[in-house]
Protein backbone atom coordinates (compact mmCIF):
# COMPACT_ATOMS: atom_id res chain seq x y z
CA UNK A 1 0.00 0.00 0.00
CA UNK A 2 0.89 4.02 -0.79
CA UNK A 3 1.16 6.48 2.28
CA UNK A 4 0.76 9.27 -0.56
CA UNK A 5 -1.22 9.75 -3.84
CA UNK A 6 2.32 10.80 -4.95
CA UNK A 7 3.59 7.09 -4.36
CA UNK A 8 1.28 5.49 -6.20
CA UNK A 9 1.84 7.85 -8.70
CA UNK A 10 5.48 7.44 -8.69
CA UNK A 11 4.63 3.71 -8.63
CA UNK A 12 2.33 3.68 -11.68
CA UNK A 13 4.94 5.61 -13.32
CA UNK A 14 7.75 3.26 -12.98
CA UNK A 15 5.67 0.18 -13.97
CA UNK A 16 4.42 2.23 -17.19
CA UNK A 17 7.92 3.01 -18.03
CA UNK A 18 9.41 -1.39 -17.10
CA UNK A 19 5.89 -2.39 -19.16
CA UNK A 20 4.27 0.14 -21.25
CA UNK A 21 6.41 -1.10 -24.50
CA UNK A 22 5.58 -4.48 -23.95
CA UNK A 23 1.16 -3.98 -23.40
CA UNK A 24 1.28 -1.40 -26.45
CA UNK A 25 2.93 -4.53 -28.48
CA UNK A 26 0.45 -6.59 -27.20
CA UNK A 27 -2.35 -4.64 -28.30
CA UNK A 28 -0.64 -3.62 -31.54
CA UNK A 29 -0.28 -7.40 -32.36
CA UNK A 30 -3.73 -8.15 -31.18
CA UNK A 31 -5.59 -5.44 -33.47
CA UNK A 32 -3.06 -6.51 -36.58
CA UNK A 33 -4.57 -10.19 -36.02
CA UNK A 34 -7.72 -8.71 -35.51
CA UNK A 35 -7.81 -7.32 -39.19
CA UNK A 36 -5.57 -9.93 -40.46
CA UNK A 37 -8.13 -12.17 -39.66
CA UNK A 38 -10.89 -10.50 -41.45
CA UNK A 39 -9.35 -9.02 -44.16
CA UNK A 40 -8.35 -12.80 -45.06
CA UNK A 41 -11.90 -13.86 -44.15
CA UNK A 42 -13.04 -11.45 -46.77
CA UNK A 43 -10.42 -11.89 -49.61
CA UNK A 44 -11.10 -15.56 -49.44
CA UNK A 45 -14.91 -14.73 -49.55
CA UNK A 46 -14.23 -12.77 -52.80
CA UNK A 47 -11.82 -15.55 -54.41
CA UNK A 48 -15.20 -17.94 -53.62
CA UNK A 49 -17.89 -16.04 -54.93
CA UNK A 50 -15.56 -15.03 -58.09
CA UNK A 51 -14.56 -18.76 -58.58
CA UNK A 52 -18.16 -19.21 -58.71
CA UNK A 53 -19.22 -16.89 -61.00
CA UNK A 54 -16.81 -18.40 -63.64
CA UNK A 55 -17.74 -21.62 -62.82
CA UNK A 56 -21.46 -20.83 -63.14
CA UNK A 57 -20.67 -19.54 -67.13
CA UNK A 58 -18.93 -22.63 -67.37
CA UNK A 59 -21.72 -24.70 -66.24
CA UNK A 60 -24.60 -22.87 -68.57
CA UNK A 61 -22.08 -22.86 -71.51
CA UNK A 62 -22.66 -27.29 -70.77
CA UNK A 63 -26.43 -26.73 -70.65
CA UNK A 64 -26.83 -24.94 -73.66
CA UNK A 65 -25.58 -27.80 -75.87
CA UNK A 66 -23.76 -31.41 -75.66
CA UNK A 67 -21.67 -30.41 -78.12
CA UNK A 68 -19.73 -27.61 -77.52
CA UNK A 69 -17.33 -26.03 -80.74
CA UNK A 70 -15.75 -22.74 -81.90
CA UNK A 71 -16.34 -19.33 -79.89
CA UNK A 72 -18.51 -21.45 -77.31
CA UNK A 73 -15.98 -23.98 -76.79
CA UNK A 74 -13.16 -21.75 -76.51
CA UNK A 75 -15.13 -19.84 -73.91
CA UNK A 76 -15.74 -22.64 -72.49
CA UNK A 77 -11.72 -23.52 -72.27
CA UNK A 78 -10.79 -20.16 -71.00
CA UNK A 79 -12.93 -20.50 -68.43
CA UNK A 80 -11.52 -24.05 -67.10
CA UNK A 81 -8.46 -22.57 -67.57
CA UNK A 82 -8.81 -19.40 -65.52
CA UNK A 83 -10.73 -21.51 -62.69
CA UNK A 84 -7.45 -24.14 -62.96
CA UNK A 85 -4.95 -21.16 -62.58
CA UNK A 86 -6.52 -18.51 -60.20
CA UNK A 87 -8.43 -20.60 -58.00
CA UNK A 88 -6.77 -23.65 -57.85
CA UNK A 89 -7.62 -24.98 -54.42
CA UNK A 90 -10.96 -24.81 -54.96
CA UNK A 91 -13.68 -27.40 -55.63
CA UNK A 92 -14.66 -25.27 -58.95
CA UNK A 93 -11.30 -25.98 -60.54
CA UNK A 94 -11.80 -29.65 -59.77
CA UNK A 95 -14.76 -30.22 -61.38
CA UNK A 96 -13.70 -27.72 -64.52
CA UNK A 97 -10.91 -29.88 -65.16
CA UNK A 98 -12.95 -33.21 -65.16
CA UNK A 99 -15.35 -31.23 -67.60
CA UNK A 100 -12.08 -30.30 -69.38
CA UNK A 101 -11.32 -33.75 -69.44
CA UNK A 102 -14.96 -34.99 -70.78
CA UNK A 103 -14.51 -32.63 -73.49
CA UNK A 104 -11.44 -34.09 -74.59
CA UNK A 105 -13.01 -37.52 -74.60
CA UNK A 106 -15.15 -36.29 -76.93
CA UNK A 107 -12.58 -34.96 -79.28
CA UNK A 108 -10.67 -37.97 -78.78
CA UNK A 109 -7.81 -36.69 -77.61
CA UNK A 110 -7.33 -39.11 -74.48
CA UNK A 111 -3.52 -37.49 -73.96
CA UNK A 112 -5.45 -34.28 -72.52
CA UNK A 113 -8.23 -36.04 -71.00
CA UNK A 114 -5.48 -38.13 -68.79
CA UNK A 115 -3.67 -34.89 -68.03
CA UNK A 116 -6.67 -33.05 -67.02
CA UNK A 117 -7.90 -36.15 -64.43
CA UNK A 118 -4.45 -36.52 -63.36
CA UNK A 119 -3.76 -32.59 -62.30
CA UNK A 120 -7.07 -33.07 -60.61
CA UNK A 121 -5.95 -35.76 -58.01
CA UNK A 122 -3.00 -34.02 -57.39
CA UNK A 123 -5.39 -31.54 -55.90
CA UNK A 124 -6.81 -32.11 -51.93
CA UNK A 125 -9.66 -33.34 -52.68
CA UNK A 126 -12.12 -36.12 -50.26
CA UNK A 127 -11.64 -39.49 -50.59
CA UNK A 128 -14.90 -40.21 -52.21
CA UNK A 129 -13.65 -37.82 -55.36
CA UNK A 130 -10.48 -39.34 -55.68
CA UNK A 131 -11.77 -42.64 -56.15
CA UNK A 132 -14.23 -41.63 -59.05
CA UNK A 133 -11.93 -40.07 -60.82
CA UNK A 134 -9.25 -42.93 -60.43
CA UNK A 135 -11.92 -44.48 -62.21
CA UNK A 136 -12.38 -42.65 -64.99
CA UNK A 137 -8.89 -42.08 -65.71
CA UNK A 138 -8.66 -46.14 -65.40
CA UNK A 139 -11.04 -46.39 -68.47
CA UNK A 140 -8.86 -43.41 -70.30
CA UNK A 141 -5.08 -45.95 -69.24
CA UNK A 142 -7.72 -48.62 -70.52
CA UNK A 143 -8.28 -47.31 -74.07
CA UNK A 144 -4.81 -45.45 -74.86
CA UNK A 145 -3.23 -49.27 -74.45
CA UNK A 146 -2.23 -48.66 -70.25
CA UNK A 147 -3.22 -51.76 -68.85
CA UNK A 148 -0.73 -51.89 -66.17
CA UNK A 149 -1.58 -48.12 -65.17
CA UNK A 150 -5.19 -48.61 -65.67
CA UNK A 151 -4.65 -51.72 -62.96
CA UNK A 152 -2.78 -49.72 -60.39
CA UNK A 153 -5.30 -47.16 -60.40
CA UNK A 154 -7.58 -49.70 -59.45
CA UNK A 155 -5.31 -51.67 -56.66
CA UNK A 156 -6.91 -49.58 -53.50
CA UNK A 157 -9.90 -49.52 -51.72
CA UNK A 158 -12.81 -48.59 -54.17
CA UNK A 159 -15.51 -47.67 -51.64
CA UNK A 160 -18.79 -45.93 -53.37
CA UNK A 161 -17.11 -47.32 -56.77
CA UNK A 162 -16.49 -50.42 -56.20
CA UNK A 163 -19.16 -51.37 -58.35
CA UNK A 164 -16.74 -49.18 -61.23
CA UNK A 165 -13.57 -50.13 -59.93
CA UNK A 166 -14.46 -53.86 -60.40
CA UNK A 167 -15.94 -54.39 -63.70
CA UNK A 168 -13.41 -52.45 -65.25
CA UNK A 169 -10.93 -54.26 -63.88
CA UNK A 170 -12.52 -57.40 -65.31
CA UNK A 171 -12.54 -55.94 -68.84
CA UNK A 172 -9.11 -55.12 -68.45
CA UNK A 173 -8.23 -58.89 -67.44
CA UNK A 174 -9.97 -60.12 -69.91
CA UNK A 175 -8.85 -58.22 -72.56
CA UNK A 176 -5.40 -60.02 -71.47
CA UNK A 177 -6.95 -63.43 -71.21
CA UNK A 178 -7.35 -64.11 -67.78
CA UNK A 179 -10.74 -65.34 -68.00
CA UNK A 180 -10.73 -66.49 -64.25
CA UNK A 181 -9.51 -62.87 -62.78
CA UNK A 182 -12.45 -60.74 -64.85
CA UNK A 183 -14.93 -63.43 -63.93
CA UNK A 184 -14.13 -62.86 -60.41
CA UNK A 185 -14.10 -59.56 -61.06
CA UNK A 186 -17.14 -59.14 -62.29
CA UNK A 187 -19.08 -61.69 -59.75
CA UNK A 188 -17.46 -58.82 -57.11
CA UNK A 189 -18.65 -55.85 -59.08
CA UNK A 190 -21.89 -57.64 -59.14
CA UNK A 191 -22.33 -58.14 -55.88
CA UNK A 192 -21.59 -55.04 -54.96
CA UNK A 193 -24.18 -53.54 -57.71
CA UNK A 194 -26.78 -55.86 -55.68
CA UNK A 195 -25.89 -54.89 -52.29
CA UNK A 196 -26.58 -50.91 -53.28
CA UNK A 197 -29.80 -51.61 -55.11
CA UNK A 198 -28.15 -50.90 -58.85
CA UNK A 199 -29.18 -52.46 -62.26
CA UNK A 200 -26.26 -52.93 -64.33
CA UNK A 201 -27.58 -55.26 -66.92
CA UNK A 202 -24.67 -54.97 -68.97
CA UNK A 203 -22.38 -55.72 -65.94
CA UNK A 204 -25.10 -58.73 -65.25
CA UNK A 205 -24.67 -60.04 -69.69
CA UNK A 206 -20.88 -59.95 -69.05
CA UNK A 207 -20.55 -62.07 -66.10
CA UNK A 208 -23.43 -65.07 -67.18
CA UNK A 209 -20.97 -65.05 -70.69
CA UNK A 210 -18.05 -66.00 -68.86
CA UNK A 211 -19.60 -68.29 -66.44
CA UNK A 212 -21.55 -69.87 -69.13
CA UNK A 213 -18.16 -70.52 -70.82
Amino acid sequence: MYDTDEEQIEALKKWWMANGNMLIGGLLIAVIAYFGINFYKDTRLAQKEAASSVYQSLVELATETQSLSGDKLAEANASISTLKKDYADSTYAIYASLYSAKLAVESGDLDLAASELNWALDQKIPVSLQQLIQLRLARIEFARGNEGAALKLLSNESGQQKVGFEEVRGDILLSQGDTDGARLAYQNAFEAAQAANLQRPVLEMKLNDLVAN
